[in-house]
């Protein structure tokens, strides 16, 4: 391989070479940091375990006596205000209830036939088509191939929300903020109590703002509530005591790591809780080696094949 040979080897294909390049430099920096980020989770976890004690919250209050410490506790969850939604007659004992919002819309759909019989540059064709459904988002009609017709409104007049239960507790012990978040086991409401607005519909679990249950507009909403964390549900948390609350723990061995706080449905061991945790990270890291091969294999692809006669 002559010197020569490479300069003008790149100068015939310097554009894919540049592209393969900047993808394998792109998917380098991807795997190195996702290594990275997978050894600091892993060593954040063990000192977020390794410093816990598991401690009985059900009898006597002892905040004060594990003031600063990191604790491991287990029990029913105690909901001391109910998540109500008023405009809907609704009202769970939860962590969280998430409510989700859908506009019925116009959707453009696209279908593309080849013809063999017509010219080169017309072997292809595209059919465009319109039909009405649910979205969780505005679909701009303003892209739409064929306009007249197919018009949607441009904002939404609600979006989906979730709401946490301001006052929760796990025996004594009050759940912070970022560690009720971890609360995601949902279940759907289901409740015959219909809302007392005439404009809001309720049939099969849905609530319909609009002028029918049945016959949809466009423009007109469904909403639909489910809840996380019901009242009695076993969990087991891992955080440490801030006044009574449990926070997430920040790793004194990684200051600018994220605080970390373990919240699992169920009734978990320390080392029950902590080989679940491994077992999710693990998986996590996996999916990220895997998509870093596919960048490899792409990067890889991009090269002209005659580089690698160069190299020969």
């Amino acid at each position: 391989m002559s010197w020569i040979a490479v300069v003008n080897q790149f100068k015939q294909t310097w554009l894919t070479t540049l592209l393969s390049l900047v993808l394998f430099s792109g998917v380098t920096y991807f795997l190195i940091w996702s290594e990275s980020q997978t050894i600091q989770s892993n060593l954040v976890l063990d000192e977020l375990v390794f410093a816990a004690e598991s401690i009985d919250v059900h009898t006597k209050d002892e905040a004060e006596r594990y003031e600063g410490r990191v604790v491991h506790i287990t029990g029913p969850l105690r909901i001391l205000e109910p998540i109500s939604e008023p405009d809907y007659n609704i009202q769970v004992q939860a962590v969280k209830l998430r409510k989700r919002v859908q506009m019925y819309q116009w959707i453009e759909e696209t279908t593309e036939t080849e013809n063999f019989l017509s010219e080169p540059a017309e072997e292809s064709q595209k059919t465009y088509w319109y039909h009405k459904d649910w979205r969780d988002y505005v679909v701009d009609s303003a892209l739409f191939y064929i306009r007249p017709g197919h018009h949607n409104p441009t904002s939404m007049p609600m979006f989906s929300e979730t709401h946490i239960a301001e006052n929760v507790k796990i025996g004594w012990m009050h759940l912070g903020l970022d560690v009720k978040r971890k609360v995601n086991d949902y279940y759907e409401v289901w409740s015959d109590a219909r809302p007392d607005r005439s404009d809001i519909k309720l049939h099969s679990g849905f609530y319909y703002h609009g002028n029918s249950a049945l016959e949809h507009e466009i423009g007109d909403l469904r909403i639909h509530f489910s809840f996380a964390g019901r009242e009695d549900d076993i969990y087991t948390a891992v955080g440490v005591v801030e006044r009574g609350v449990l926070q997430p723990y920040s790793p004194k061995n990684f200051p600018t790591a994220d605080p970390l706080s373990l919240m699992r449905k169920g009734s978990y061991s320390l080392k029950q809780l902590y080989d679940l945790e491994k077992h999710h990270a693990n998986t996590h890291t996996w999916k990220y080696r895997f998509l870093g091969l596919i960048q490899v294999f792409a990067s890889a692809m991009t090269l002209h094949p005659e580089w690698l006669t160069l190299c020969e």
